[in-house]
């Protein structure tokens, strides 16, 4: 006993139909020319797919109302049809009818009934995968420009920032300051309490960081107990942020209770305007040199605020002592 006499032709076709026109994946057929090819069937979903009306692309040419977007990609799968007689998942970008871009997997395979020559195509909507994959790729690029302990962007990502405030500066009238910070008494608390104590520190400072300045503020960990902030200030308004910044830093290296006991972390700050011709080189250096000078003051908390020969700007700006 052959399949013909198990499931008629004529029955074998109604459920055929019934399949496809049910079934949860995006099902085309096509008529099979490159240039002319137009829609013959498809199923609902399908039309779901691509938010297009069966009676709008009856037999319309796909080349006007096809959902697929990659026109040379359009001919490269047709010369498989015609060459190989299938092609199998084959990456297509389609454009749902509400403009967004959904991406596809499209296998296909050529038939021919009577003499004409149909292309049939099975496509699978992966757009969940895709943007499953991006959110997983974020994460990864989040978690190399991001410093484990502290929270706070680390020095690749810093170096990138400062590449892009430096070339943005062209066009921006206000100055772009950058402060560097190295803690005082850092290995004190490493050596008499411990490394879980010096990490309570570096998470504590940096969090007091994160609250003492601007959203728009850049605040990085570079080094073990070295800190940047990159910030921008009115021309006119020097004097008003070297006062905020004194005052941030007050707060910022107030001592810190650990098991009971206080910390006494203090910090030397350097703080520089950029340069015209800096590098981010040059001028993490200068603010670095800075730091120095303020770390020789032997006070626990001690700030070198814009040194004269350090920034140049013109004559009409006021500047700090």
């Amino acid at each position: 006993m052959d399949d013909t006499e198990i499931l008629p032709p004529e029955v074998l076709a109604s459920m055929l139909m019934r399949m496809f026109e049910f079934a949860p994946i995006a099902i085309a057929i096509t008529t099979s020319d490159a240039k002319t090819s137009s829609y013959a069937k498809v199923n609902d979903a399908y039309l779901k797919l691509t938010g297009l009306k069966w009676d709008d692309i009856r037999g319309k040419k796909l080349a006007s109302k096809g959902a697929a977007i990659d026109s040379p990609a359009r001919d490269r799968r047709h010369r498989l049809l015609q060459e190989d007689g299938a092609y199998v998942l084959e990456e297509v970008e389609i454009r749902h009818a509400d403009g967004n871009i959904i991406p596809t997997l499209i296998s296909a395979q050529r038939t021919v009934v009577d003499g004409i020559s149909f292309d049939v195509e099975i496509i699978l909507d992966v757009s969940a995968r895709v943007r499953h994959q991006s959110e997983i790729e974020l994460a990864l690029r989040a978690s190399a420009r991001t410093d484990a302990l502290s929270g706070l962007p680390n020095r690749a990502c810093f170096d990138e920032v400062l590449k892009e405030r430096i070339a943005a500066q062209e066009s921006n009238e206000r100055l772009l300051a950058l402060a560097f910070i190295d803690l005082n008494g850092f290995k004190i608390v490493n050596d008499t309490m411990g490394h879980d104590a010096g990490d309570e520190v570096i998470r504590t400072i940096a969090s007091r960081l994160r609250d003492s300045f601007r959203t728009h503020d850049f605040i990085a960990r570079i080094g073990g107990d070295e800190f940047i902030v990159l910030f921008e200030i009115d021309p006119a308004l020097l004097n008003e942020a070297r006062d905020m910044l004194f005052e941030a830093i007050e707060r910022i290296f107030k001592p810190i209770a650990i098991g009971g006991a206080l910390t006494d972390v203090g910090a030397a700050v350097g703080v520089t305007l950029l340069r015209p011709g800096d590098t981010s080189a040059s001028f993490v250096k200068r603010a670095d040199n800075d730091m120095y000078l303020a770390k020789q003051t032997g006070k626990r908390v001690s700030v070198v605020w814009l040194r004269p020969t350090d920034a140049v700007m013109p004559a009409k700006w006021a500047r700090a002592d």
